[in-house]
C-alpha cells in the first residue's frame, strides 16, 4: 500500500472511488473535488494499491464550527483558520481490511502537526462514528446553524474532534 499526494490528474479515480463507498444523495463532483485539492494541496492523499486507487482523503484548513460545503464550487482556505477539517476519507470495500485508511489518516495528522494544526474535526456520515471514535474523535455539540449544515450530510451525519498534543 502506498500512500501520495493527490493530483488533480487522479480526479476520475477518485470520483470512482467515491461512487463505491457513498450514497448518491451525498456524491459530490469532479469539479468540487477539484476546487477543494486547488484549496489545499498538502492535505488531500490518496492510497495506491498496486496500480489501483483504493482510497483517499480529502482535508481543509478550516475554522472549528463551521464545516465546508457539501459539493460546493469553490472552496478557500479562511486566513483564521484554526483547525484541520477531514472533509472526506474514502476506501474501497476491497481495501478495507488492509490498512489503506489508518495509512491516509496518519498522513493527514502528521501533516496538520507538521503545519501547527492542534485540532482535527470531520463530518462522519452513514455510521462512521464508531470508526473516527475508535482512532480518538469525540461528538462535538453543535448550535442550530451548524445543525442545518450538517443535514446535507445525510440524517445520521455527526461533528468530531479530536486535539492532538
Amino acid at each position: 500500500m502506498k500512500i501520495r499526494r493527490m493530483s488533480l490528474s487522479d480526479l476520475p479515480e477518485i470520483s470512482r472511488v467515491q461512487r463505491e463507498c457513498y450514497n448518491e444523495s451525498i456524491l459530490e463532483s469532479v469539479d468540487s473535488f477539484s476546487a477543494k485539492l486547488s484549496a489545499s494541496p498538502d492535505f488531500c492523499f490518496m492510497a495506491v494499491q498496486g496500480d489501483l486507487v483504493v482510497g483517499y482523503v480529502v482535508s481543509l484548513p478550516w475554522v472549528f464550527g463551521e464545516i465546508p460545503d457539501l459539493d460546493g464550487a469553490e472552496y478557500l482556505v479562511p486566513s483564521n483558520a484554526d483547525s484541520l477539517c477531514i472533509h472526506d476519507m474514502a476506501v474501497t470495500p476491497s481495501a478495507r481490511k488492509v490498512g489503506a485508511a489508518k495509512q491516509m489518516l496518519n498522513t493527514v495528522l502528521d501533516s496538520a502537526k507538521h503545519r501547527g494544526y492542534k485540532r482535527i474535526f470531520l463530518v462522519a456520515i452513514q455510521g462512521a462514528s464508531s470508526y473516527w471514535m475508535r482512532h480518538g474523535f469525540k461528538a462535538v455539540h453543535v448550535g442550530e446553524s451548524l445543525k442545518r449544515d450538517l443535514s446535507a450530510y445525510g440524517e445520521e451525519a455527526v461533528c468530531m474532534a479530536k486535539t492532538e498534543d
